[in-house]
């Protein structure tokens, strides 16, 4: 092997390394919330800038929140499954769609594109609450069941029938 192949390959396995740590060291602070903790405490605005206070539906009912960014593209395709979970067992379960580090405007035109007003949307826009669940890349759900334990952690899409059997009361 030439010397120029041998310097090129080190290189690409130092970077591949150094990837490999900085993701890894993304979830190893120990501060994020994980499967089997108690839900995080936030207050997030919704759309019409009213706070959304966890707290206050803890204990309810089952908790899903789906964190997203408007110019996701399997976010844009899980939504209409999110929605139809919704609509569904809405009664059921409270469903957040957290979006992630964007403002009301980028939503509105989404919505605007999309036609997808029905999630409940609400602002996660300094990140607080995604670094808070370990939330490192989107679409990303959280399920808290009733008595406001984490449940679940999905990375990646997910749809309707997986979130009525996750999250659900037997």
């Amino acid at each position: 092997m030439n010397r120029t192949k041998l310097i090129q390959m080190s290189s690409g396995a130092v970077v591949i390394g150094i990837l490999i740590l900085f993701v890894v060291g993304l979830n190893l602070d120990g501060t994020a919330a994980d499967v089997g903790d108690d839900a995080v405490s936030f207050s997030l605005e919704d759309r019409e800038g009213n706070l959304v206070n966890l707290d206050d539906h803890l204990g309810e009912q089952p908790i899903v929140m789906t964190f997203f960014s408007t110019w996701c593209q399997p976010c844009r395709q899980q939504t209409p499954e999110v929605i139809a979970f919704q609509e569904e067992y809405g009664q059921e379960v409270l469903v957040l769609t957290v979006v992630k580090s964007e403002t009301r405007r980028a939503v509105d035109r989404f919505i605007d594109d999309t036609g997808y007003e029905e999630p409940y949307y609400v602002f996660d826009f300094n990140s607080d609450v995604s670094k808070a669940y370990g939330i490192t890349g989107q679409p990303e759900t959280i399920i808290i069941n009733q008595e406001g334990i984490i449940v679940e952690h999905v990375v990646g899409g997910v749809s309707r029938d997986m979130l009525a059997m996750r999250a659900l009361p037997e």
